[in-house]
């Protein structure tokens, strides 16, 4: 007769860890078993085999008096959960980074995880042990700050970035909260079908801004992190002296080290905003009256409340104003918008307070008001549209002379005296009883203003001259097809082999194979349009813009490789600096006006 095997004990039943064997033989329990804290090894649990594991392979442990031992065993124990410690608090401060958000958020965090684990874990019999471990992780501002700068000098830029075969780079510099300058130099590639953008370093940059003092911190980091200036195709910036100047500008030194001409851009967004304050010095002066009155209402605690309830009763469309911002220029137009529809309550708010605005009550300003109104709301439709993400530099110029043609019709609007375009001007103008009564007077205002969009429709030609100049050379990016070699603008991209991209180019437009990928792709990029312009986005299948483009590039074979370099090295460009304002919006959101950045440590933070 066999004998019955005997059942297999699991690990869920039976020989439960003892709690008493982490102080007489440094083990703990993990996954069932007990795990030795001295060598990371897994042992039944089974007092015997704990034992034996102990005195087999830690003798010199085994042998040490019990005092001795204990103190020993408990130093090793707290070492092995500080390790744990420590790499949830670089987990916390990777997400902080990660988000923007201030350093001393961590204790905050930690206050907040404490306050819900008495709830969470109720249940639990080691909750004290939990609770425990929370309070003991590292969370302070200090260690948030140094688990960030660890990261950051740990942090090396891919190596995609560095095989890349060009780039363009973006320069932007700013002040922070404590009024310290900073630069940030963000290059854009291509890796594979997509298109990423890279921050290479934020800097401080102490005392004037000069074109050297960029230029050595952009050499500095191209240094640190491997990179070839050689490899730079364009420097987008916001067209300040410190860069484009023509003897000290931080492109010309660069130029020299690259040692070949880059393609200078003015930030598109930059120049369109320029174009837009610089179109009548009366919107200066109408937005200083407006600024006025609105931080009267809007930055005082007691006349803000007030002015709240007055809105609330006579239930009027908004809840309150918005205040004006000289450096986000999509403000202005929201601004007067706002406050034009909050007039009336605005004049009576006044009044009541004793305060003595002549503005409220003069014909003539708010003429200029609502006309203002209408066209800088214009301008922000446009500023949106141009800071989309993943819109390339040609697009951006399409929309830029989208908008100039926009110019002439509203110029012919108002001087027909219809105001389609300018429905706040129309309003007001039928509600007053001199225009009513002058047909004349309504007129010579329509005309005044029209002349106002005249001069924007001018200080409109007179700008982008760059993009006007590659104009043609741009639509090569996506209509290779159609473009004759002796039309395009090579001068700034000496390192292209012309004769061997002119040979590429006849072969590629007798080829219909070839020709049809980007017929296909116009369609494409047609279908991408028409989902933004419907709202439409996240139920697309396709992807992005540039990178459908960057598909149809990298799909032709290597017998275009000049017109590859070229297409791809179109696609890199900046036509904005976007990218650096986003990022100085966060950087400006995430510190205290009590930070400190004069140290060098922070530097880089």
């Amino acid at each position: 007769m066999t004998t019955p095997k005997k059942a297999k004990l699991r690990a869920d039943s039976g020989r439960p860890f003892q709690e008493s064997w982490t102080e007489s033989f440094g083990v703990i329990e993990r996954d069932g078993k007990a795990l030795c804290i001295l060598c990371n090894v897994s042992v039944v649990c089974r007092t015997s085999s704990v034992r034996r594991h102990f005195d087999t392979n830690h003798k010199s442990v085994a042998k040490l008096g019990e005092t001795e031992r204990k103190e020993f065993l408990e130093g090793k124990l707290k070492r092995y959960h500080s390790q744990y410690l420590t790499a949830a608090s670089f987990q916390i401060s990777l997400c902080i980074a990660k988000h923007g958000k201030p350093f001393s958020d961590g204790d905050f965090i930690k206050m907040a995880m404490l306050a819900g684990s008495n709830s969470l874990f109720h249940d639990f019999p080691n909750k004290d042990k939990i609770m425990q471990r929370i309070s003991e992780m590292p969370l302070s501002r200090n260690a948030i700050k140094d688990r960030v700068q660890c990261l950051a000098s740990d942090a090396r830029l891919p190596t995609d970035l560095q095989k890349a075969a060009c780039y363009s780079m973006c320069l932007y510099e700013s002040t922070d909260r404590n009024s310290h300058a900073r630069l940030a130099v963000i290059l854009r590639y291509a890796v594979g079908d997509i298109m990423r953008e890279e921050l290479v370093k934020l800097v401080s940059l102490p005392g004037r801004t000069q074109g050297i003092d960029v230029y050595n911190a952009v050499m500095e980091a191209f240094l640190s992190q491997g990179l070839r200036p050689e490899k730079v195709v364009s420097v987008t910036s916001d067209g300040a002296p410190y860069v484009v100047g023509a003897t000290s500008g931080f492109i010309q030194f660069f130029v020299k080290e690259a040692k070949h001409p880059v393609i200078p851009f003015h930030c598109v967004v930059h120049q369109e905003a320029l174009c837009a304050g610089g179109s009548s010095r009366k919107l200066d002066d109408i937005l200083r009256d407006v600024t006025k009155m609105v931080n009267y209402i809007m930055a005082h605690a007691l006349n803000f409340g007030q002015f709240r309830a007055l809105l609330d009763e006579v239930q009027a469309q908004y809840g309150g104003l918005r205040m004006c911002s000289n450096v986000r220029w999509l403000s202005r137009g929201r601004v007067l918008e706002r406050f034009v529809a909050c007039l009336d309550e605005i004049r009576q708010f006044m009044h009541e307070n004793g305060q003595d605005y002549p503005q409220l009550t003069d014909p003539a300003w708010l003429n200029h008001l609502v006309f203002f109104t209408d066209f800088t709301v214009h301008f922000s439709v446009l500023n949106k549209k141009l800071q989309s993400v993943g819109k390339t530099a040609e697009r951006m110029f399409c929309d830029i002379k989208t908008f100039a043609r926009k110019l002439q019709v509203f110029e012919r609007d108002l001087n027909s005296g219809q105001l389609k375009y300018f429905p706040h001007l129309k309003m007001h103008l039928g509600n007053s009883t001199t225009c009513a009564d002058s047909p004349s007077s309504h007129q010579e205002i329509c005309k005044e203003f029209a002349r106002v969009v005249a001069a924007a429709e001018e200080n409109l030609g007179n700008r982008f001259l760059q993009f006007r100049k590659m104009e043609t050379t741009l639509c090569f990016l996506t209509s290779p097809d159609k473009a004759r070699f002796e039309e395009l603008d090579l001068s700034c991209l000496r390192w292209l082999d012309y004769g061997n991209l002119e040979m590429e180019l006849l072969e590629f437009q007798e080829s219909s194979i070839w020709k049809n990928k980007f017929c296909a792709l116009r369609a494409t990029l047609e279908e991408i349009e028409k989902t933004e312009c419907e709202g439409r986005t996240e139920d697309s299948t396709v992807g992005s813009s540039e990178s459908e483009i960057l598909k149809v590039w990298n799909s032709l074979p290597n017998n275009f490789k000049s017109m590859k370099a070229l297409g791809i090295a179109f696609l890199t460009l900046f036509g904005s600096s976007h990218a650096c304002e986003q990022l100085f919006s966060a950087l400006n959101g995430s510190k205290s006006l009590s930070y400190d950045h004069s140290s060098s440590e922070l530097s880089q933070i």
